[in-house]
């Protein structure tokens, strides 16, 4: 037994606990810290979930645990030195990385061959780092073209030393969700065209991943009948 196959034999199931508390954390608790803390707690939260995301991943080891190591070190790369190049691709990098752990935690499972605790903490933790990863992607789009998006901080001079990801989060998990307050409104083409994309994949995730479990569950259930 190899290294990885230790480790994910050893904490699997101590991984995905700790990863959905994580992204728990980084969604719901994080904005409840003076804002002049958010910098830094988004950064480690986000980097535990990532090296978590590589151990609750078992199935795909060790590529995903090279490619995370690899998301971290451009991440804290661009929040050292501060280009704005690399902050772009930071930005980049991360989307395409959290989609990446959204499609294998869905191929995960798809492969599971009943349902079980593990499999629906892993659809809803699937379905939270989705909304991560939109938020990270409205983030890209406003440091591209502050005027994407009517959020109030946009509208006056950011503080390089606070970090607005929260407002990013919860217009991602509102149009994920498909609640529409209309409280902040996507104002250039491109805004709305990943708005319409973000509410159409909350809809598709949560009907798949549903379906899916609901059909492996009803043949556990004749299979034991």
């Amino acid at each position: 037994m190899n290294f990885f196959s230790y480790i994910a034999t050893r904490s699997s199931n101590t991984s995905n606990s700790l990863l959905l508390l994580f992204v728990i954390f980084t969604i719901f608790i994080t904005p409840f810290f003076p804002i002049a803390w958010h910098l830094i707690l988004y950064s480690i939260s986000i980097t535990i979930v990532f090296l978590l995301s590589a151990i609750a991943l078992n199935d795909y080891q060790p590529k995903i645990f090279y490619a995370t190591v690899l998301v971290i070190l451009i991440e804290w790369l661009a929040e050292t030195l501060s280009l704005s190049l690399l902050t772009q691709i930071s930005f980049l990098v991360n989307v395409l990385f959290f989609d990446l752990i959204v499609l294998l935690f869905i191929l995960q499972i798809a492969k599971a061959k009943t349902v079980t605790f593990r499999v629906i903490m892993e659809s809803v933790t699937g379905y939270l780092m989705l909304g991560l990863s939109f938020s990270i992607l409205i983030g890209l789009v406003c440091f591209i073209d502050p005027t994407s998006f009517s959020f109030e901080h946009l509208s006056g001079e950011m503080n390089p030393s606070y970090s607005y990801f929260s407002n990013y989060t919860y217009y991602a998990f509102v149009t994920l969700t498909t609640l529409g307050y209309g409280d902040v409104v996507p104002l250039s083409p491109a805004a709305r065209s990943l708005s319409i994309f973000t509410s159409i994949t909350g809809q598709m995730y949560v009907a798949i991943i549903i379906a899916a479990l609901v059909s492996k569950y009803l043949g556990q259930r004749s299979k034991d009948d």
